[in-house]
């Protein structure tokens, strides 16, 4: 009797690293299942985080909003009150035209409210404003100086210079020679 004998041959495919090598098969494995994980992870907490911050930042946005022009509103009442406008001189020593006189007002704030501490001089036709303060704390010593002058032209009377102090502010009129002399 013959006996019909059948062979199976089975043929792997050499060209996979992989498939000799199990290990490195299942690190492989691992590594795509944790960044498949990760990647879910940070899309669903970003719909999260985006759907709680966008309702938070719209509300502070608006409260933003509201706190800087109630500071604006301030602070155009304090030039108001203040007489002083956009577009004119700022700052602790202004200078305006009124009538027959010029006027120059000193911000008496920036030296500590006395007016002993500003001086105010002549020389022919030049105005000179000096202030001077000293504040002292327990380590150090400040002392801040500030000098002005102002040139007029023959038609003002800086000898008849007049000084008055209203509220924190010295004012100093200067009047002005239209020429009517006889």
């Amino acid at each position: 009797m013959e006996e019909n004998k059948t062979e199976t041959i089975v043929h792997t495919n050499n060209d996979c690293y992989c498939s000799d090598h199990p290990f490195l098969k299942g690190l492989l494995i691992a590594l795509l299942i944790f960044a498949g994980a990760f990647c879910a992870f940070y899309v669903v907490t970003d719909w999260h985080m985006k759907s709680i911050l966008s309702k938070q930042f719209a509300q502070d946005t608006r409260e933003l909003d509201r706190a800087m022009q109630k500071d604006i509103r301030s602070m155009n009442n304090i030039l108001k009150e203040n007489k002083v406008l956009p577009g004119k001189q700022v700052g602790v020593i202004r200078m305006e035209r009124a009538g027959s006189n010029y006027l120059v007002t000193i911000d008496l704030r920036a030296f500590d409210n006395n007016e002993n501490n500003v001086q105010v001089t002549t020389n022919g036709n030049i105005l000179t404003i000096n202030g001077r303060t000293i504040r002292k704390s327990k380590h150090d010593e400040q002392i801040t100086e500030f000098q002005q002058n102002y040139m007029f032209g023959n038609n003002v009377k800086l000898e008849n210079l007049e000084k008055e102090t209203k509220g924190n502010y010295l004012i100093i009129s200067i009047p002005i020679d239209n020429g009517d002399d006889d």
